[in-house]
């Protein structure tokens, strides 16, 4: 994967905090724990253990688990010393479906080396989500999310190093920016099959296994994403936002797009709703 390719996808994900926090504990005993999503725990002061898929880590300070979601772990403490755990809970994806970490190589266990750093960033962050809400202080909590990720990113390898990334073939990495990109309309499995001497179900499945969703699903939610924003900005009508999509037939595109986004496409459509003289203005 190329450094633009990896912005493309970059610039379409979104990161979504479920919990997060500072924790002081001389007690702990976490066992079958499973989290439908990312599990962040980095260690401060003391120790603890972490024990996954029948191997166990000895954590001591300054490392950092990852725990990817839906992954059951035991995490607990076996000395009575306090222990100081810095912690988030979240998520990272692409339209909000592809984890965008899979795409990276991400130990389970890693040793922070510039550990000053790290838990600067870890406590602006947790101030910055403790703030207002504003305009202003949303976009500075999304940077101190964001560094504090590129900082952990840039823990684990060196930028633009390759052995960064996951095991996922380039041909499939190269599927997924072409989806998300949008450069190429109407994408079907035979574009892909012929492009890449690859039978159509074996893409399927491949790329199932490695992004958690089939190519031809995942072009379809990207597309409609895509299209309920042109909608309701107002620039266009629903029989133009469908044939720009492809769609000749405009019952096909809403049936899709409502099987998607769970509404129909007219009720985001402002523009369809003003020329049909529902909207007033100036009223």
């Amino acid at each position: 994967m190329n450094v633009d390719g990896l912005q493309d996808l970059i610039s379409c994900a979104s990161i979504k905090i479920y919990e997060y926090g500072i924790d002081k504990r001389t007690e702990m005993k976490c066992t079958d724990r499973v989290f439908p999503f990312y599990v962040m725990s980095y260690l401060s002061e003391g120790s603890a253990v972490l024990r996954i898929d029948g191997q166990e880590y000895r954590l001591e300070p300054r490392s950092v688990v990852i725990i990817p979601a839906n992954v059951r772990h035991n995490h607990y403490k076996v000395t009575d010393e306090q222990s100081v755990f810095l912690w988030w809970h979240f998520d990272y994806k692409v339209y909000d479906t592809v984890d965008m970490l899979k795409l990276f190589r991400l130990p389970i266990v890693h040793n922070i080396k510039d550990s000053r750093r790290f838990e600067s960033l870890f406590n602006n962050r947790n101030n910055a989500m403790g703030e207002q809400n504003s305009v202003k202080n949303s976009f500075h909590r999304l940077a101190c999310i964001l560094e504090v990720l590129g900082n952990l990113l840039e823990e684990i390898g060196e930028n633009g190093d390759e052995s960064r990334f996951a095991d996922v073939p380039n041909a499939f990495k190269e599927m997924l920016e072409t989806i998300v990109s949008g450069d190429v309309n109407q994408l079907t499995l035979s574009f892909f099959a012929e492009k890449y001497n690859m039978h159509p179900t074996y893409i399927s499945n491949r790329f199932s296994e490695y992004f958690g969703i089939p190519p031809i699903k995942l072009y379809r939610k990207i597309q409609m994403e895509r299209a309920g924003k042109l909608l309701e900005s107002g620039e266009k009508t629903v029989g133009e936002v469908a044939e720009m999509f492809g769609f000749s037939d405009v019952s096909v595109f809403s049936r899709l797009f409502k099987s998607v986004k769970g509404v129909s496409p007219s009720n985001l459509s402002k523009r369809d709703v003003t020329q049909s003289g529902v909207m007033f203005k100036n009223l």
